[in-house]
């Protein structure tokens, strides 16, 4: 009986994703799908727009949660509003840096970035 409920937790662990994995997942499509829907974000191929939003993926893994440590004392003077600034900034930086992928302002940037948390937060709330 316990080995067989501990069997049983061991395959739903594994059937879930990580939160990791969900982010990134959703930003590597995200990606190729906001260049679809929008003028202001480009790539030149579907290649690219997959490895750009592989590359946001990774930089929203890493560089986002050192970003947000870094610039905690800002967000506590402005009570949190600094932090709806962050992703914008970089997804605009990206298309700046990442040849291939263009953003056309920091508009569409802001527009990228809400889609990308509605994206993470409902496949966060359907792998639960």
């Amino acid at each position: 009986g316990l080995a067989l409920l501990l069997l049983g937790s061991v395959a739903e662990q594994v059937a879930r994703l990580s939160h990791a994995s969900v982010t990134f997942w959703c930003c590597v499509l995200a990606v190729p799908t906001l260049t679809r829907l929008t003028d202001g974000i480009r790539c030149d191929s579907l290649y690219l727009a997959l490895l750009a939003g592989a590359a946001l993926g990774v930089v929203y893994l890493v560089i986002r949660p050192v970003l947000r440590i870094l610039t905690f004392p800002i967000g506590c003077l402005t009570l949190g509003l600094f932090g709806l600034a962050l992703d914008p900034g970089l997804i605009y930086l990206m298309g700046h840096y990442l040849p291939g992928f263009h953003v056309a302002s920091l508009q569409w940037a802001l527009l990228a970035a809400l889609f990308i948390t509605g994206v993470q937060t409902i496949a966060g709330a359907l792998n639960r």
